[in-house]
Order: structure tokens, then C-alpha cells, then sequence
């Protein structure tokens, strides 16, 4: 029996495997972390990705660096404390949010209704769009028009959503553990075309450079925010007077241009479904 995997039957999953997860360590879902407990720890653990440039990803001599970094460097350094970065895989930003691994979620944290129904996002701090990338000589005009090639997706992202909900859980469509897999399996013919973000192209560039890959749908545009624990009052307030900070003071927008080469956009006030705040 075919299942469709859907980001709300992921939520539920996630939010079971959570309060399991921690009803076994003798604490419960509802604690917060605070302030003033990262002040005293004197470091914030913020998960970032590791192999998706240009907002995560690690350079020649071992360090951090992308967007996502930046930012949370700012963070650390308003804060006052020192920055440890906990990378992995997609499917595990949640999870290792929820299970106290790290105080912050900055993985390319796309802000969904069903993902805020488990987490808490603050107001966005950057977007990019989400797109179906293929070879120029594939013509791709819809979503339909693609129906019969093998697509690659990174195993629940927002591209594995929107394209299985246009499609259906069809066979084609090949799931990978994170973006670098998915990235390689385009390049090496593994598939045809995958899901992908407006960034996808720079990495693929630097994998198999002179390719003929563009961007042929774009599925919706994405959002992201600092995701918390929910409940998480202080710190999100915290947050969002802090990213209100580095849009005013010119510091988000240099980090969009020397990253993306590209002004920030104009951030949506609000989200349906997706609270900037603890209600």
C-alpha cells in the first residue's frame, strides 16, 4: 500500500518521537530554553547545514561558512558567548531542535504551517525560491511535462513536499539523505532533473562545471526563520529584536550581497499559519 509522506504526517511523527524521546530522559516537552541559561553555558549550539553552499558549508581549513553562519555568528557575538555549530542531515533539524542538540534550527529552516505546529519560527532573516532544475535541452513548461523522468529530492524537504503533491508518492521520484547526495545524483545521471532551490545551481556549478542545468518551475517561494523549542518566549523575542537590529543597521543586507550577490527582499509581514511569536 502506497503511503503519501506529507510534511503534516512528518509533524505528527516528529512531535510523537519528541515527547517519547524526552518522557525516557525525565524531562518534558514544555521546557524552554532561556537567555540566560545559554549566558551561563557561555556558548550557543546552533545547527547549520554542512554541504549547501552558499548557506552552509565547510572551506579548505575546516570552518563554517555561508549565510546562515554569518548570521548566527552575529547571534553569538550580540549574545556574548562563543558559537558551536551541530550540523546534519535535513530530515534531522527538527528532531535534533526538539531534543535539546542545539539551542537554534538555521539549516535553510523553511517556514511552513506544519513545521511551526511543532517548532517556533521567529520573523524571516532570509528567502530564496524552490524550483524543479533540469537540463536546458528538456523541455519543462509544468510540472506534467516532467511526470515521467526520475526526480531527486533531499528525503523531506520543501521541494520533496511540493513535488510529491503534484505528482503523487510515484516510483520516479528518488528520495536522498541531504542536498550534496541529491546535487551528485544529478550530476553523475543518477536522475533527470531534482528539486531544488535558486542556490542548488552555484553547488552544481562547482561540481560539474560548464553543465547545461537550469531552473525550468518555480514551485513556491520560501521563507526562512530562527526555529525554537515551542515556547520559547524570551528567546524569541530576543530574536526578533535582533534580526529588527540587522536589517536597520545595514549588517543582513551585507551578508545577502556578499552571499547571494543579491539585495534582501522584501520580507512578508506575516505568514498564514506561521506565528513570528509565542501565542
Amino acid at each position: 500500500m502506497s503511503m503519501k509522506f506529507t510534511f503534516r504526517a512528518r509533524a505528527r511523527a516528529i512531535a510523537l518521537g519528541v515527547v517519547a524521546a524526552l518522557g525516557l530522559a525525565g524531562l518534558t516537552p514544555a521546557q524552554a530554553q532561556t537567555l540566560e541559561a545559554i549566558k551561563e553555558a557561555g556558548v550557543v549550539r546552533v545547527g547549520v547545514m554542512a554541504e549547501q553552499a552558499p548557506w552552509g558549508s565547510i572551506d579548505a581549513s575546516g570552518q563554517n561558512i555561508g549565510y546562515d553562519v554569518d548570521v548566527a555568528r552575529l547571534i553569538a557575538k550580540e549574545l556574548g558567548v562563543d558559537i558551536e555549530f551541530v550540523t546534519g542531515a535535513v530530515a534531522a533539524r527538527i528532531p535534533n531542535l526538539l531534543t535539546n542538540k542545539v539551542d537554534l534550527q538555521m539549516a535553510i529552516m523553511g517556514m511552513y504551517p506544519d513545521r511551526a505546529k511543532v517548532v517556533q519560527f521567529t520573523q524571516p532573516y532570509a528567502g530564496l525560491k524552490i524550483v524543479l532544475i533540469a537540463s536546458a535541452k528538456d523541455k519543462i513548461e509544468t510540472i506534467e511535462d516532467a511526470r515521467d523522468m526520475t526526480i531527486g529530492v533531499p528525503r523531506g524537504a520543501a521541494q520533496d513536499t511540493a513535488i510529491t503533491k503534484l505528482l503523487g508518492d510515484v516510483p520516479n521520484i528518488r528520495r536522498f539523505d541531504d542536498d550534496s547526495s541529491t546535487i551528485q545524483a544529478l550530476v553523475s545521471g543518477q536522475v533527470q532533473a531534482v528539486g531544488g532551490n535558486t542556490t542548488y545551481k552555484i553547488n552544481i556549478d562547482r561540481a560539474a562545471p560548464g553543465n547545461d542545468f537550469e531552473p525550468k518551475i518555480t514551485f513556491q517561494e520560501q521563507w526562512m526563520g530562527v526555529a525554537t523549542r515551542p515556547g520559547d518566549k524570551e528567546l524569541n523575542e530576543w530574536l526578533n529584536s535582533f534580526i529588527d537590529k540587522i536589517k536597520a543597521d545595514g549588517q543582513l543586507e551585507a551578508i545577502s550581497q556578499k552571499w547571494l550577490g543579491a539585495p534582501l527582499p522584501a520580507f512578508p509581514a506575516s505568514l498564514e499559519g506561521v506565528p513570528y511569536t509565542v501565542q
